[in-house]
């Protein structure tokens, strides 16, 4: 009914004799609404852990990519069967996960031309994106290992030309729910000079960035003391608001429990001040698998609130539906405040454009249960972890023989488990693989506070070490202007 009133009342102001003419400038705005999530990962003493470049909803094949080498595959199989596998990267301390713009013409237009959109990421690489875009990324090359250090001075950038914006086109074939899931919206499509289309741009990122709240646990009571974390450019904001937060908890089992948080006032006092003190305990009678539907209503309520559209709350949800409310483990969700992201995360369209944004905050919190599971193995004589890692090597290569190529692909990419693949994993890999889907992060995070021999043979024998980037002619080239369809100089 709202995008209907909108619409009604964009029409009413075009005149008649104007309302054929479909490739002409509107006076009225181009209506352009974004929706994305910024994730990460904090220690208990609410400090960023760096090395999430992990991707956990790799989208369709034809999507660009800056690199092939900088993200993690949410595969089961360990690193070291993959020649040239990605490592974690210490500077990575952020991800900008799938934000995708919407286009809504006004009144009776059904196509404007010569649209142009440009977004930069502060202090991170934008290094997925979909249509075709012109990239400028400091530090990055194709070549495997070839990125340098990330900082938060860095400034990458993606420039969509002369889009033709209208029509109803969905883009490549794609099964991939990640895609299909934002696809659910009623927008003009856009399409490039050179042919590609979908509904919806689309783009991600990795970042050397702080969140906006950090959260940090008491080990002894387990309250959570979640305090404002805003860099200087913020922190005399008086109006700098987070109107909506929620603290979830996800058990093994996927029974959901969640609060509803009140609204946080970041600005106006420094950076550091306390927001809110919460338990980060819930009692075993608050999980059930009902709350997972109770978590999503909230959340839709108050991205319609913020001024998306019903249908692209929608998919917003929809497409995080594992890793919002599936996935095991405790997090802190909150709706970013728009000079925030507007600070990060500058967005330009040419032409007349009014802009919703509307990006989702979620701070993954170290459990103890995480903490138990690295202990364990931290515990464990080094010979057996070795001799564990060896087992595991020799069945996994014994069984590429007696599989087909579809099944072997579908472990590889992380689609099927090992146990479903038929393979026995030991001890210490199945307290690994419990640790989710930051769990390189978490083990480097692990051994650097506590080393011990146990850990060292693990990421050993495992290949997890992280990546070292340097100040080479190499890892620290410019990418610049980088055409997807050309080869890298």
């Amino acid at each position: 009914m709202r995008r209907k009133a909108l619409q009604l009342s964009l029409l009413l102001a075009i005149p008649l004799h104007l309302a054929n003419l479909q490739a002409q400038p509107t006076p009225e705005p181009l209506i352009v609404h974004e929706w994305g999530t910024f994730t990460s990962l904090q220690n208990e003493a609410g400090q960023a852990i760096g090395g999430i470049n992990t991707d956990d909803e790799p989208v369709p094949r034809f999507v660009h990519r800056l690199t092939d080498w900088l993200l993690l595959s949410p595969t089961e199989v360990p690193a070291n069967f993959f020649q040239g596998a990605p490592s974690c990267h210490p500077d990575v301390t952020l991800r900008l996960e799938t934000p995708v713009l919407y286009f809504h013409l006004p009144g009776a237009w059904t196509r404007i031309p010569e649209v142009s959109v440009t977004a930069r990421f502060r202090g991170g690489w934008l290094t997925e994106f979909y249509p075709n875009a012109l990239a400028d990324a400091p530090g990055v090359s194709k070549d495997p290992g070839g990125f340098g250090p990330l900082r938060s001075d860095t400034v990458s950038t993606l420039a969509w030309n002369s889009l033709d914006v209208g029509g109803d086109e969905n883009g490549p074939p794609s099964n991939e729910h990640v895609w299909t899931a934002p696809r659910g919206v009623r927008a003009g499509s856009v399409r490039t000079p050179g042919g590609e289309a979908e509904r919806f741009l689309f783009y991600r990122g990795v970042g050397h960035i702080d969140a906006p709240i950090a959260v940090a646990r008491n080990a002894v009571t387990a309250e959570l003391v979640l305090r404002s974390h805003l860099p200087r450019e913020l922190a005399g904001r008086e109006s700098l608001e987070v109107k909506s937060a929620w603290l979830v908890d996800v058990d093994a089992y996927g029974a959901v429990a969640f609060r509803m948080l009140p609204a946080l006032r970041l600005g106006g006092t420094g950076t550091d001040k306390v927001l809110l003190r919460v338990s980060g305990d819930f009692a075993p009678r608050e999980y059930n698998e009902a709350n997972r539907e109770r978590l999503r209503s909230s959340l839709h309520r108050a991205l319609v609130a913020e001024g998306l559209f019903d249908d692209e709350a929608q998919a917003l949800l929809d497409t995080w539906e594992l890793s919002y409310f599936k996935s095991a483990g405790m997090r802190v969700f909150f709706l970013v405040p728009r000079a925030w992201t507007d600070l990060y995360l500058p967005l330009s369209v040419s032409g007349h454009a009014q802009i919703t944004r509307v990006m989702v905050g979620r701070i993954e919190l170290v459990t103890p249960q995480q903490r138990s599971n690295l202990q364990q193995i931290a515990q464990m004589p080094a010979a057996e972890v070795t001799a564990e890692a060896t087992r595991l090597r020799d069945d996994y290569y014994g069984r590429i023989g007696t599989t087909g190529p579809e099944q072997l692909r579908q472990v590889n990419t992380g689609r099927q488990s090992l146990e479903e693949y038929g393979i026995s994993v030991p001890r210490s890999y199945q307290l690994y693989l419990a640790l989710g889907r930051f769990r390189n992060a978490l083990l480097l995070d692990e051994v650097a506070r506590r080393p011990t021999p146990a850990l060292k043979a693990f990421i050993d024998a495992h290949r997890l070490q992280g990546y070292r980037p340097a100040e080479t002619s190499v890892t620290a080239r410019r990418q610049s202007l980088f055409d997807p369809g050309t080869s890298t100089p």
